[in-house]
């Protein structure tokens, strides 16, 4: 009788499956003695073995199959863990296509191991699916068909009679994964992924109207700046607003005081000028730029977007409306630019910012090999087709130009650098281990170069210019930060005003990423 068989195969599949959750990182208590989450588990991988049951028809390789699935899932889970201080969470189902589509940002971060691992179960399951002769009739026999019919009912009502499971979530995703277990984890948090968010960004009530932007309780008057005092002549003129969101940019010289202090030299004389300064928590660590784009963007704080803090984007490209920063700039008569040199289609930003009215996306088309320094384009020529820009629309709009740089992406270790060039960098000498981290001295470096090409050129332009300069996240850098610990996590930012003398006015003030547009703009009108 092949029932029992079948039977069997899938609870002795589901039982492996869910016993791999010890391997997973970091450890945690494993709650599924619960037994609510016992039977989720079960009802999961159930699920997914019918599901293979009736694509082949054969129950080993179901079996097998289900179980390396999960087993591949735990292996990406651990190289995100090990690199980015966190787990897999659902949404970042992107990343298993984008690792196809863009694999030099993701593949070298699984590591040797973690490639052969997932090679081998790959090979595991061709080579199943040619040599398992456990053949059912799945579609002819009817108690075959039942009885696959039925595991696939039954574990498919467990999971609709518990899906208040998600309730539990708390959005803190090493306190979930601890209390779940990593596969009613992934589960609850898909859950809560088909909810969309019941939120507003600031600029939701004024950016049709043209209001101005909603001011706070006993603001300080040196935030209450307007259009006329950017102004050169006298004339009430809209200044150019600059954003540059720098990839993984922070001050390492907080963190490592061997660094030589000139790295950012120009840097320091900016921050000396400028008009607010100081760090911004942003939701994000060694990678997923757009937690901390959509923040400023949009002005939402991430744990109100809940189940959908962790990829904003995904739900930003579907149907789902959110009024953005740029929409309000637009209201506001301004030309809207974004310069990303990278390919638009990452992350979706070709849809959501047709949709946050960027007028013009200069990607990657607009820039050639010769711009590039090390893998990605220089912020030395990023800057260029800036000021390009303030150029061919002076007197014409005001530009809103959001610029993304992409010099310091890892993977770091990828580049070359010589030993006497890594030294350079440090005021005593280091070992081989902080090679890494002159790589990254070297882009911030360059960095550095930028800003002094742009505050120097909008000082001598006719026009006023409000900068605002902020990095997305800190870099991954796993040797440096084994030898000297991990740095806090926040980034800095300052804003800055062409017209505004050293020093005058600044006012330090930290915060998160999600209050520096508002902030920013209570600066200007």
């Amino acid at each position: 009788m092949v029932v029992p068989y079948i039977m069997g195969a899938g609870l002795l599949c589901s039982l492996a499956a869910f016993s791999a959750e010890f391997l997973v990182k970091p450890k945690t208590r494993h709650a599924g003695l619960n037994f609510k989450i016992v039977l989720i588990n079960l009802s999961i991988f159930g699920f997914i073995y019918g599901l293979m049951l009736l694509l082949s028809g054969k129950i080993i390789f179901s079996a097998t199959v289900t179980f390396l699935l999960y087993c591949i899932l735990i292996v990406v889970n651990n190289a995100k863990y090990l690199n980015l201080m966190e787990p897999l969470v659902f949404s970042d189902y992107d990343y298993f296509t984008d690792a196809f589509r863009f694999p030099r940002l993701y593949i070298p971060f699984l590591g040797v191991s973690g490639i052969l691992g997932i090679m081998t179960a790959v090979a595991v399951i061709i080579c199943g699916f040619c040599i398992d002769p456990s053949h059912i009739n799945r579609f002819t026999d009817p108690v075959v068909a039942a009885s696959v019919m039925g595991i696939e009912t039954g574990c498919l009502l467990i999971l609709w009679f518990t899906r208040d499971i998600k309730n539990l979530n708390t959005f803190n995703i090493g306190e979930d994964l601890n209390n779940l277990g990593f596969a009613v984890f992934l589960w609850s948090y898909f859950l809560a992924y088909l909810e969309k968010p019941a939120v507003k960004s600031p600029f939701e009530s004024f950016a049709s109207s043209g209001a101005d932007v909603p001011s706070e309780k006993d603001q300080d008057k040196n935030e209450n700046r307007n259009a006329n005092e950017l102004s050169h002549d006298g004339n009430a003129v809209m200044p150019n607003l600059i954003a540059i969101q720098s990839e993984s940019f922070f001050d390492p010289r907080e963190w490592n005081p061997n660094i030589k202090e000139d790295v950012l030299k120009d840097y320091d004389s900016i921050l000396a000028e400028s008009l607010m300064c100081g760090k911004m928590k942003v939701p994000a660590w060694g990678a997923n730029t757009i937690r901390t784009e959509f923040s400023f963007l949009t002005g939402i704080s991430p744990e109100d977007m809940k189940g959908h803090r962790f990829s904003p984007y995904q739900i930003s490209s579907t149907s789902w409306k959110i009024v953005s920063f740029v929409n309000f700039l637009k209201s506001r008569g301004y030309h809207t630019v974004c310069i990303h040199p990278y390919h638009n289609g990452f992350y979706h930003r070709d849809v959501i910012f047709k949709k946050w009215q960027f007028d013009e996306f200069l990607d990657i088309r607009s820039f050639t090999k010769s711009d590039k320094f090390g893998p990605y384009i220089s912020d030395s020529a990023i800057a260029d087709r800036m000021l390009e820009l303030c150029d061919e629309w002076n007197g014409k709009k005001p530009l809103f130009i959001f610029m993304i740089t992409m010099e310091n992406h890892g993977p770091l270790n990828l580049e070359s650098i010589t030993g006497e060039e890594v030294q350079g960098y440090f005021k005593e000498s280091v070992s081989d281990d902080f090679r890494e981290l002159a790589i990254y001295l070297r882009h911030i470096s360059n960095e550095n170069d930028m800003l002094r090409k742009l505050t120097g050129n909008f000082k001598e332009k006719n026009y006023p210019v409000s900068m605002v300069f902020y990095g997305d996240h800190v870099p991954i850098l796993p040797k440096p930060y084994a030898i000297l610990g991990e740095p806090e996590g926040t980034v800095p930012y300052f804003i800055w005003n062409s017209n505004v003398k050293s020093g005058e006015g600044r006012k330090l003030h930290n915060g998160e990423i999600h209050e520096l547009p508002v902030m920013w703009l209570k600066g200007i009108f």
